[in-house]
């Protein structure tokens, strides 16, 4: 794959390291809490009103290794969908995915864990960019990816290889496997996003299909009548009549 940079992307990608600078810089030498104050922390969310952590823990990563695997496939895979979109359109969808993926999350901690993980923050891009993973591999199916960096798959075989494996692990893993319940949700949230865009616009399509074509208004609305009808206008002033005509009383 090539990897162009957009410019959204790039603000993405700078935006998130130097969150994750700041953010590691104060909590570990300077005694701060930032991972719970911007990470998305159900108790906070639910009981003490802390609506941001809903959007800013998309900015956030637990270590090195989260932060360069997740900004990596962000530069890969997004681009491409702000270049065919554009930014406004591309920004509304990941942001999307992220909030939806981080909706599925407080409702597992709260009705299926029964709340017993009320101060376990979630962190990271993933589920904007599993969002952007499914976009890719539904617009940009034929191209190839490679899977575990290994074997090389179309991209949309590849989307549903890997939503199975996130399924499996958030099944199988117990609590351990939020995170991938996350993905699950963030990938969810983009083919339900896709697929209502796709109904909307071929809706409009046969709607305008349907209705009817308006006549012209004006000066051109005449040329709808029949060709033998015609207006003939003498300018000349002189006397188009037979001299030799004869009036009959």
């Amino acid at each position: 794959m090539q990897m162009r940079l957009s410019p959204t992307v790039k603000v993405l990608l700078i935006a998130c390291f130097i969150a994750f600078l700041v953010q590691q810089t104060v909590d570990q030498f300077f005694g701060g809490h930032l991972l719970g104050f911007f990470g998305l922390v159900p108790r906070g969310f639910v009981f003490q009103g802390k609506i941001w952590q809903l959007f800013t823990y998309a900015f956030i990563h637990s270590d090195p290794i989260h932060l360069v695997l997740n900004m990596m496939m962000l530069a890969f895979v997004a681009s491409d969908l702000e270049f065919k979109w554009g930014r406004k359109r591309f920004l509304m969808y990941y942001f999307f995915c992220a909030v939806a993926a981080g909706v599925l999350y407080l409702m597992l901690q709260l009705f299926i864990w029964q709340g017993t993980g009320l101060d376990t923050p979630m962190v990271g891009a993933s589920g904007a960019i599993y969002g952007c993973l499914m976009a890719y591999g539904i617009l940009f199916g034929e191209r190839q990816l490679l899977f575990m960096m290994l074997f090389p798959m179309k991209a949309k075989h590849f989307i549903w290889v890997l939503a199975g494996v996130e399924f499996m692990s958030t099944v199988f893993s117990g609590r351990g496997g939020l995170s991938s319940a996350a993905h699950v949700g963030g990938m969810l949230a983009g083919l339900g996003y896709l697929w209502v865009q796709a109904r909307m616009l071929a809706s409009a399509r046969a709607k305008g299909e349907r209705s009817p074509k308006k006549k012209p208004i004006g000066k051109y609305a005449l040329t709808s009548k029949k060709k033998h009808l015609k207006l003939i206008v003498d300018n000349d002033g002189e006397d188009d009549r037979d001299p030799n005509d004869k009036t009959w009383h």
